[in-house]
């Protein structure tokens, strides 16, 4: 009985190291996905920042886009280009007079 007793004891050992190993393991690679989902997050967290302020900007350069589409409509009309003409380059039609403030010089 003594030999049984020992046979015992040693596969209980084994079994003991084994279970340790595999715990082991398992706890390695549950550290390793704690850290790497930790990571991950962050990394998120910043390109939703970045994606924020990208969409911003995108919106900034559809309006001025908008804006820019507007003027070129705008200057297919004879009129406007006259306006603009005559309030940017100080241009005037033959006989108009011009009534204007001193320059200081």
């Amino acid at each position: 009985m003594a030999k049984g007793a020992a046979k015992q004891t040693a596969k209980t050992k084994g079994e003991l190291r084994r279970r340790r190993l595999y715990r082991a393991i398992l706890g390695g690679v549950t550290l390793w996905a704690i850290f790497a989902f930790w990571d991950q997050s962050g990394a998120m967290k910043e390109k939703k920042t970045e994606l924020g302020v990208l969409l911003d900007r995108l919106e900034e350069a559809q309006a001025e886009h908008d804006a820019y589409r507007s003027e070129v409509t705008r200057l297919e009309d004879p009129e406007y280009i006259e306006q603009k003409v005559r309030k940017d380059y100080g241009m005037t039609r033959p006989g108009d007079k011009v009534f204007g403030t001193p320059s200081e010089e």
